[in-house]
């Protein structure tokens, strides 16, 4: 990726004859006020001085409209929010589609899940994966029969893995992953802006406003599905969840600089993408650094004859302030850091930051990373990392997991879902082989309660018992409260009808099956091994 250069020149003719009566009064006056052979040499000083803030850009803003943000600056409060969602419900199909206004302008969002238990491969510092979102598809929904939405944001927002406090762990995952957009959680949604004062004969034709744009809602999310990439319509309740996990990372108030939002809790750094770098590849790579958490808005906008305009922003909510981009290209938004955050949340005035956008090829396969990449199963047999998400694509949905293998693998699972964020309970017959392995997000519990906090989501149960395992699989099911995710050790050979088996074949292999594929995978445990080992000879001590 290449930046782009910060200073340019904005000259409209309005701009223009500003900036010729701004020099002229200039010369009059400087030349009224001051005497000497200096004289001319100061007005001519001055009036250049003005010219160039009336005429330059830095990054694409005005050096005046940058000097006043920076003169008039103060906390920023009220970056998250939003107008009222309210729920409309169609007739046909019989569902309820959140909906958000402000005065003709209306956004409804969709959500995009993906497939779950979807394999990701770390290759040649890209993550290769079959969970991706078609852009071609999302930028086909601006235009719907007699339609024209204003434009379709695409937001996402994750992190590679929790803070270092949550387990020791996360630091040593963080650089077996290395130099790849691996996410141990993101999330996705399509926000859909609509101008009703646009789509004045659309809107005549059918029951209502929103009754349009949530059509248009559905046929998005029916032809992403459509397209192997599962999507649906969010109603207000999941959208008000939505704008939580959007503002992740963004402390308030906010005190605005010319280098980021800083607040409390550390600073959040807006950049803009150069339009002809933006590629799926850019798109996987703008995940690589390894911060608190992540933001992406890719904006899609209708251009001339019928054409698409794609433009990409990116957020990184840090620790401390970012001196210099994480990735080498990206373009600064200095000094107006408040308006990426606000470009990229799902509230209905179309944002006021439109970042430069490029033309979307006829025929082009722009593709955006979703959805998480799990965590390190193993190696392929060519020696590359292989990575799946053990739970459901679906939020607050759940998934099954049966292990036949030595106590090691289940260490490791455990040790690798701590590290990314879930909170991991285990359920041991024998727990002073997983002593070493607890902290604050991995605990060895002597029984679980009949509900877990929040209902079991970011939660992973683990049964390390093959006998409590045994019986049949509708048993093992109901057994033991809801979670996220629910582990259990079973013996080799297991019949299992779980989301995912795994299952040891030899000391340093292993097979990994889903409903969709099997793959055998090289498994190296030597680390978890030397922690139970270790366990068992103090032990003996």
């Amino acid at each position: 990726m290449k930046p782009m250069f910060a200073l340019g020149v904005r000259a409209s003719w309005a701009r223009l004859a500003v900036a010729f009566l701004a020099a002229v009064v200039v010369l009059a006056v400087v030349s009224s006020t001051l005497a000497g052979p200096a004289t001319v040499w100061v007005s001519i000083g001055v009036a250049v001085v003005v010219v160039a803030a009336v005429l330059l850009t830095w990054r694409h803003e005005h050096v005046l409209t940058l000097v006043g943000r920076l003169v008039r600056r103060r906390p920023a409060t009220g970056l998250l929010a939003v107008t009222e969602a309210a729920d409309h419900t169609t007739q046909w199909p019989p569902t309820s589609a959140a909906v958000r206004a402000h005065g003709e302008e209306l956004i409804a969002v969709v959500a995009v899940d993906g497939r779950s238990h979807t394999p990701s491969v770390l290759d040649h510092n890209r993550v290769q994966s079959p969970a991706s979102l078609p852009i071609a598809v999302v930028a086909e929904a601006l235009r719907q029969f007699d339609v024209t939405l204003s434009g379709i944001d695409v937001l996402s927002v994750g992190r590679r893995r929790a803070p270092n406090q949550h387990h020791p762990y996360a630091a040593t995952y963080s650089r077996k992953v290395g130099d790849h957009g691996a996410m141990g959680s993101r999330r996705t949604v399509c926000v859909l802006r609509m101008n009703s004062h646009d789509n004045v004969d659309a809107v005549a034709c059918r029951e209502s406003v929103a009754a349009t744009l949530t059509a248009c809602a559905q046929r998005l999310a029916a032809e992403l599905t459509a397209q192997h990439c599962p999507a649906r319509v969010v109603d207000a309740a999941e959208l008000a969840d939505i704008d939580t996990v959007l503002g992740a990372g963004i402390g308030e108030p906010s005190r605005p600089g010319w280098a980021g939002l800083h607040h409390d809790g550390g600073s959040v750094t807006a950049y803009w993408v150069s339009p002809q770098d933006i590629s799926s590849e850019t798109l996987d790579r703008v995940w690589v650094p390894d911060c608190d958490y992540t933001a992406t808005a890719l904006q899609l906008r209708p251009g001339p004859e019928q054409s698409t305009e794609v433009g990409l922003l990116v957020r990184y909510a840090t620790g401390g302030p970012l001196r210099e981009p994480p990735i080498l290209g990206l373009n600064p938004l200095s000094g107006r850091h408040d308006l990426g955050v606000r470009a990229s949340v799902a509230d209905a005035p179309t944002p006021r930051l439109r970042v430069p956008h490029r033309l979307l090829r006829a025929g082009e396969d722009l593709r955006a990373p979703i959805g998480s990449t799990g965590v390190i199963i193993g190696s392929t047999m060519s020696g590359h990392l292989l990575l799946v998400s053990l739970a459901n694509a679906v939020p607050a949905s759940t998934a099954s997991v049966t292990v036949a293998s030595e106590v090691a693998q289940m260490l490791q699972l455990a040790m690798s879902h701590a590290a990314i964020g879930y909170q991991v309970l285990v359920r041991s017959s024998r727990p002073d082989m997983w002593r070493d392995a607890t902290g604050a997000g991995l605990h060895i519990v002597p029984g679980l309660p009949p509900k877990l906090p929040n209902n079991g989501d970011g939660v992973m149960v683990i049964y390390d018992d093959p006998r409590s395992s045994a019986g049949s699989s509708a048993a093992r099911a109901a057994a033991g409260p809801r979670a996220a995710i629910t582990v259990r050790l079973v013996p080799a050979r297991t019949a299992s009808v779980a989301d995912v088996h795994l299952e040891q074949d030899s000391e340093n292999t292993c097979v990994l099956r889903t409903a969709e594929f099997t793959h055998r995978l090289n498994s190296d445990l030597s680390t978890e091994r030397n922690l139970i080992r270790t366990q068992k000879r103090g032990r003996v001590a």
